[in-house]
């Protein structure tokens, strides 16, 4: 995927076997490119262009902006509706269908039992396998000790209920030692992420790294 900066004539490849950092030392410049990326994130026009093989894509539907860890949240709500989804089409198929059929009968049969003891001619006109899953509260577990796991865990997730992204993050390392950082980049690398650090600041390079650095005066260093 490449990333084009139109606003400093940078373009950003993330390639095989490499992790991008962008360094952005001119403080008004970082914050146009976030409000450009925030502007598209939310359907609207922007001058940053996501392409990928020569065709541009719509960076609200395949690019992700973590600005925020502390919370770092798994369970969006995209996310959640994809695994419901996945799981009512699982629900009916070949391999499930007698034992969803069976459930509802269950289900329903107790209900009834419990309604005999009220006053009124009571009536369940959805029980159906659809509003049941999304009743059970599905989410992700969240019980994690290390941020770079988490960020790893919710872009494995991205990749197999959603669709492929390239990820931004901004001022990570802020977040992450560097020991941690350099085993993160290399999970990265090896699952084939495509992941663009931003920082406002240099921090040591670590391996498999492909910095661009934007300084004050918004000369280009690569």
């Amino acid at each position: 995927m490449k990333l084009a900066i139109p606003l400093v004539d940078l373009v950003i490849v993330c390639e095989c076997g490499k992790c991008c950092s962008l360094i952005v030392e001119n403080q008004n410049l970082l914050y146009q490119i976030l409000c450009d990326l925030t502007s598209q994130l939310r359907g609207e026009e922007g001058k940053i262009i996501l392409s990928h093989n020569n065709r541009v894509l719509q960076i609200s539907k395949s690019l992700e902006l973590f600005s925020q860890f502390v919370p770092f949240e798994l369970n969006k709500k995209i996310l959640i509706n994809k695994v419901i989804n996945r799981m009512q089409k699982l629900a009916m198929d070949e391999e499930h269908y007698y034992q969803t059929n069976e459930l509802i009968i269950l289900l329903e049969s107790y209900l009834l039992d419990l309604s005999v003891e009220l006053t009124g001619d009571i009536e369940f006109s959805k029980i159906t396998w659809e509003n049941i899953i999304k009743a059970v509260g599905i989410g992700f577990t969240e019980n994690y000790d290390s941020l770079a796991e988490k960020i790893l865990d919710y872009m494995e997730l991205v990749r197999e209920y959603d669709s492929e992204k390239m990820f931004i993050t901004l001022n990570l390392r802020s977040y992450i030692s560097d020991d941690e950082m350099n085993k993160f980049v290399n999970d990265v690398v090896a699952r084939g992420y495509k992941l663009l650090m931003v920082e406002n600041s240099e921090y040591p390079i670590i391996e498999h790294e492909k910095r661009y650095i934007i300084d004050a005066d918004k000369c280009i260093i690569c």
